[in-house]
């Protein structure tokens, strides 16, 4: 993880004009680290946090964890995760409704062109994220798009 990453995930809230943020991380130390990183970022730019919530990779039904983080009407959400813990957790998330993953950010973990079949195109529509050199990417059409990175970056 890098920098860069952590400064495209906020830059692409402020493009959401986002203030209010939850977030939410699987429990492996990568994901941990950005969610903390994130926080920090976020506080010191004068972002709002509000729940911190974390997920194991496999659980009955996650609803616990997914409650919380659509609690307190954040502005957008950021998520920390690989697929692996991702993919369950986001099927409840998306069931239990308040979540929009148009208004919700992650991490490189996430960059990966099968989520949308993994978890429904629906809800991977207007995902977007920070790849680990800083570039964005985004879920369009059951897609995943990337930005071509600029020369010298």
């Amino acid at each position: 993880m890098t920098g860069v990453e952590v400064a495209k995930v906020v830059e692409l809230l402020r493009e959401l004009e986002a203030t209010l943020v939850n977030v939410g991380h699987g429990r492996d130390v990568g994901s941990d680290e950005r969610a903390a990183r994130f926080v920090r970022a976020w506080s010191a730019v004068g972002g709002e946090i509000g729940a911190v919530v974390s997920w194991p990779a496999s659980a009955a039904s996650w609803l616990k964890p997914a409650c919380r983080l659509v609690s307190g009407a954040p502005d957008a959400w950021v998520v920390a995760d690989e697929p692996t813990g991702w993919t369950g957790f986001c099927r409840r998330l998306a069931a239990v409704g308040g979540w929009r993953p148009d208004r919700t950010v992650a991490f490189s973990g996430l960059t990966d062109p099968l989520l949308p079949a993994a978890v429904g195109a629906g809800a991977t529509e207007g995902m977007r994220g920070a790849a680990s050199d800083g570039t964005g990417w985004m879920f369009a059409d059951g897609r995943l798009i990337t930005e071509v990175p600029e020369q010298g970056r």
